[in-house]
């Protein structure tokens, strides 16, 4: 079965672990029960040439996420496909993000008769997304969600209930098969330093945890707009003992951090899925959360810093975790793709 993924990005190289965890997983997960994948890219990775990914022909448009250039990127990715399809006999279109992509995966399947999934990635569901306009009941059929939360705002947001719910996973080749006896870590954070992941909300019951435990450890991995405000905010409540901003690191140094750590506390105001909870469950973290993506199903969930304290202090306070945890994994995304291809 051929498989032509269309995304946003994907990649630029076998050692560029951060872009977009998952979808590298799923794709090599694919490959393993014998599919051939490629991918057209619209905005990265930033270059004209294809590439050669674990096999995978990767190409990319090369908008740069420069809107200016929206059309000619568009255009450009929409060839890509088209001489992927006439030379590889594609099976399925499978779009990422309800966005340009699927635009284009949708211009691609009527015109080439190729059946045509999508998967919802993140804030596509959420009501500021202009795309959600276009949608029609036909559409709600071949689109996948993230987990139940995922599904539930997208339903409140389109009226539509997405047909397929498909979690992410860890890749089970990443199991440590050792953990530390010692974890000197008390608590973690993993995530782009944006609006939406609540930093201040994390600080804030650092704060909080702190006056009960004033020999706490924390850190934050980690880079975005939001890294001076953080800073700042850092030196008023007077953490600048207590928490390490480390910046973006590559996402191995991020598992084996976790490896080193009790407490993965993730306070954002919205995810789809929030990936970091399973790959911080694969490395034996307690999880602490706010209730949102797969965090209801995985975490000790509270919203208000006062009550998020209260569990950071009880997880920490109980003995480390000498186990992963493995509640999702990429191995079972992958069976139920291969179960939703075969459907149309």
């Amino acid at each position: 079965m051929r498989i032509l993924i269309l995304t946003p990005g994907f990649a630029a190289s076998e050692q560029d672990y951060n872009c977009i965890p998952p979808m590298q997983l799923l794709v090599r997960a694919l490959q393993k029960k014998g599919m051939e994948v490629q991918v057209v890219a619209l905005e990265y990775p930033f270059r004209d040439e294809p590439q050669d990914w674990h096999g995978a022909t990767v190409v990319s448009a090369n908008g740069q996420n420069r809107r200016w250039l929206r059309w000619r990127t568009w255009s450009r990715a929409f060839r890509y496909a088209e001489h992927i399809i006439r030379t590889n006999q594609v099976d399925i279109l499978h779009s990422f993000w309800l966005g340009p992509a699927w635009v284009i995966g949708e211009r691609l399947a009527e015109k080439w008769q190729i059946p045509h999934w999508t998967t919802l990635m993140g804030q596509d569901a959420r009501a500021g997304n202009r795309y959600l306009r276009r949608l029609q009941p036909k559409h709600a059929g071949r689109l996948v969600a993230l987990s139940p939360f995922h599904a539930e705002v997208f339903e409140q947001n389109t009226g539509l209930k997405a047909a397929h719910l498909i979690p992410w996973g860890v890749d089970t080749a990443e199991t440590p098969e050792s953990l530390p006896a010692e974890r000197p870590l008390d608590v973690l954070g993993v995530g782009s330093l944006i609006p939406v992941k609540n930093w201040e909300k994390w600080l804030q019951t650092i704060a909080l945890v702190k006056k009960e435990m004033p020999a706490l450890r924390a850190e934050l991995i980690g880079d975005g707009v939001l890294r001076s405000r953080l800073e700042k905010q850092v030196h008023q409540l007077d953490l600048s003992e207590t928490v390490r901003l480390t910046g973006s690191l590559p996402r191995p140094e991020v598992l084996a951090r976790m490896q080193q750590t009790k407490v993965l506390l993730h306070t954002s105001d919205y995810e789809s899925f929030g990936f970091v909870l399973p790959e911080a469950a694969m490395n034996a973290c307690r999880l602490v959360a706010t209730p949102v993506g797969i965090a209801p199903q995985m975490a000790d969930c509270e919203d208000r810093p006062e009550a998020l304290a209260k569990k950071v202090l009880a997880a920490i306070q109980q003995p480390p975790m000498r186990a992963p945890t493995l509640p999702y994994t990429i191995e079972k995304a992958a069976d139920a793709y291969q179960r939703l291809y075969r459907l149309l």
